[in-house]
């Protein structure tokens, strides 16, 4: 059975669950998701859709208690503006 660790959707520290072969990845500004996730019709399907449920019930609390949920944040990467070294 897949065990859901205490994933703090939108946490401080970055997290890694991962549920058979998805990976949910986890920051202050964004939870992203990929991989691959078979749910098949028996107690192993079951097992991994109820984890999925939890962390994604879990992402939608945090969502829903938001104060301030702006309409639309930037998807672009924080980056700096680096010298280039081989120049």
């Amino acid at each position: 059975m897949p065990t859901v660790k205490a994933f703090v959707p939108f946490g401080p520290d970055a997290q890694v669950q991962t549920i058979d072969q998805m990976t949910v990845e986890n920051d202050p500004k964004r939870v992203s998701m990929y991989g691959r996730l078979d749910f098949t019709h028996d107690q192993t399907g079951l097992d991994k859709a109820r984890a999925l449920s939890a962390l994604l019930d879990g992402v939608v609390a945090r969502l829903e208690a938001a104060t301030a949920l702006p309409d639309h944040t930037s998807s672009a990467p924080n980056t700096h503006p680096m010298k280039n070294p081989f120049a």
